[in-house]
């Protein structure tokens, strides 16, 4: 597996390079973030029927809803 890949969980695959950022679902920057994601339709929800967490902001505008806490998602990516 090359290094630019984080393994998130055992179904999910992540490029490290495309991340912009890893926030808690909670907080009010991905409540207003993910109102307006929802109109273009770039959200991935990712958490299998699970309690949302975290989510992750790509570059390419996608936002993926995962099911781990947003301080380990952080870990897996970065390290």
């Amino acid at each position: 597996m090359s290094e630019a890949v984080a393994r998130i969980n055992e179904n999910v695959y992540i490029v490290r390079d495309r991340v912009i950022a890893v926030i808690p679902i909670t907080s009010t920057v991905s409540r207003r973030i993910r109102a307006s994601s929802q109109l273009g339709g770039k959200m991935v929800n990712l958490s299998y029927g699970k309690e949302c967490k975290s989510i992750v902001f790509m570059d390419s505008g996608h936002s993926l809803l995962l099911a781990e806490p947003a301080l380990e998602v952080r870990k897996k990516i970065w390290g």
